[in-house]
């Protein structure tokens, strides 16, 4: 069994005063979050989403996520939930199993055992970079789903599970993606 209890995962809150995981409109807590803002809600799940790949990959780098929310597209069928991707890749590192072959930062961190960007003093140095739509909880668009905040899968009919859609988009950061095209 792997023990990946040495990686930490560091959630860097991009948000401006109000907004996203600052945003202070008081909430029920719900489905095992106790948070009692929007914005504690939301840093609750994604500290959530967080552990859930700390506890399944094994790196003695921590990773930092600069995590936002924004005002993504939608409409009254569609809506962009959110996105994450890598902030950085890398090829041909000390410990790069293959050359000229490029990795996500979290992972050529992993192999490297060393941080190959750490932050700077135009660069903050994040890994992964992740932002999520404000638009399921302000009503700027007629798109008939909320997000739901819990964190025991169980969303109510009308909403969409964040948890699950946080630890989704993290999986691309963290180096399910590709850097390629036809």
């Amino acid at each position: 069994a792997l023990d990946a209890s040495a990686t930490k995962i560091t959630i860097v809150n991009a948000d401006s005063a109000g907004v996203g995981f600052n945003d202070p409109t008081p909430r029920t807590p719900v489905g095992g979050n106790n948070g009692t803002t929007l914005g504690e809600q939301r840093m609750n799940v994604f500290k959530y989403a967080a552990s859930f790949w700390e506890s399944r990959i094994d790196s003695p780098v921590e990773i930092f996520v600069r995590a936002k929310f924004e005002a993504l597209t939608c409409t009254a069928t569609s809506a962009t939930l959110g996105s994450a991707g890598t902030r950085y890749i890398f090829s041909d590192f000390k410990g790069a199993p293959l050359a000229k072959t490029w990795y996500s930062s979290a992972l050529a961190n992993k192999l490297a055992g060393e941080d190959l960007n750490p932050a700077g003093t135009d660069d903050t140095g994040e890994d992964v970079s992740a932002r999520f739509t404000t638009a399921l909880d302000d009503g700027s668009c007629g798109f008939p789903r909320k997000w739901y905040y819990g964190l025991d899968a169980s969303p109510s009919a009308g909403t969409t599970d964040f948890a699950t859609v946080v630890t989704h988009e993290l999986a691309h950061g963290l180096g399910f993606q590709t850097f390629v095209s036809r």
